[in-house]
């Protein structure tokens, strides 16, 4: 938001700080949303690490082009941890009385999701190894649908376009 307020011109430029203190006044507080969800550093992990980092310099000193993929997803309902929060708004009908919204809501983690998935390099993107699709079912868990099949078939088409040997 700050920076949205900064690209007006008209507006005058504000710090950090002066905003938050102008949405406090504005009767506005910053909350974080709940979720359950933490970070987990074992020591098996951590050796795995080290012997991958190992690897990957050993190939790039041998002149190995590396390569990079991964997946993701997006729920259709998917919103930010924090957001502002209009204290003065006391219930639903008195917001839409004034014409505002209660924010959003918190997602269920159901519903439709994009899936997508990506192949790089240093040198950038591979040509054709985008794959994005909508999901067919209504999972919290997209593994369903970008399933060992669904991945060998993007490989097998993706494996032409990349350099097998050193340079």
């Amino acid at each position: 938001m700050l920076q949205t307020v900064r690209d007006e011109e008209e507006l005058p430029k504000i710090g950090r700080t002066s905003f938050y203190h102008i949405l406090q006044e504005l009767n506005f507080t910053y909350v974080k949303r709940k979720r359950n969800s933490f970070l987990t550093e074992r020591d098996d992990l951590i050796k795995w690490r080290r012997v991958y980092l190992e690897n990957i310099r050993q190939y790039r000193a041998e002149g190995w082009k590396i390569y990079y993929l991964d997946e993701t997803w997006v729920n259709a309902g998917d919103v930010t941890n924090k957001v502002w929060y209009d204290k003065s708004i006391q219930s639903a009908r008195d917001a839409f009385i004034r014409g505002l919204s209660t924010g959003p809501p918190i997602p269920s983690g159901k519903g439709k999701s994009l899936i997508a998935l990506h192949i790089d390099s240093t040198e950038g993107f591979v040509d054709g190894g985008f794959l994005c699709f909508e999901s067919k079912k209504n999972s919290a868990d997209y593994h369903d649908e970008l399933n060992g099949y669904n991945f060998k078939q993007w490989f097998v088409n993706i494996l032409p376009s990349l350099r097998t040997k050193p340079h």
